[in-house]
């Protein structure tokens, strides 16, 4: 992605490329039918944030926040293609067939730069390329372990509510 910061002269630009290496956030983001099916967010300092599943049907509501000393975002960053830099934007896929979806892939860089990659497609029709799938597959085989540790927790007869839940 090409950034322009403007300095004190408004004619005055600094083009700077992301890279992979640069990243310190990653956001997933599916909704389908305008309902939230998969929400991954991984920082570089450990932070980890994960809701759903992914799927078409996913019931799955709770978001779960915590932080972890696992590579989780290392790995996940290791994935990043730089090609995806230079194509930043939103991408509506025509054809759709079947639920709206919508993915998100977001990044966080350096001095507050973001850059994103948004497709809209159909659930049964052409998606996103093989490449982001791949990704966001990978984003959640990584963060699943996490995810299914913090359901059982939770789903757990000895755990006790937050105190800001008085139900």
């Amino acid at each position: 992605m090409l950034i322009c910061v403007k300095d004190e002269h408004p004619d005055f630009y600094i083009n700077y490329i992301m890279n992979p290496k640069s990243v310190k956030a990653v956001m997933v983001k599916l909704d389908v039918a305008e309902q939230p099916s998969l929400f991954i967010l991984l920082g570089e300092d450990g932070s980890v944030n994960r809701l759903g599943t992914g799927a078409v049907d996913n019931d799955e509501r709770d978001m779960f926040i915590g932080r972890t000393n696992e590579p989780l975002f290392l790995a996940v960053r290791s994935k990043i293609r730089p090609e995806w830099m230079e194509r930043f934007g939103s991408y509506d896929i025509p054809d759709k067939v079947g639920s709206t979806c919508k993915l998100s892939i977001l990044f966080s860089g350096l001095d507050s730069e973001e850059g994103d990659l948004t497709f809209v497609y159909g659930a049964e029709s052409h998606g996103p390329p093989p490449d982001i799938c791949d990704f966001v597959r990978y984003a959640v085989r990584v963060t699943n372990r996490w995810y299914e540790k913090q359901k059982r927790v939770m789903s757990s007869p000895n755990h006790k509510k937050p105190w800001w839940r008085f139900w």
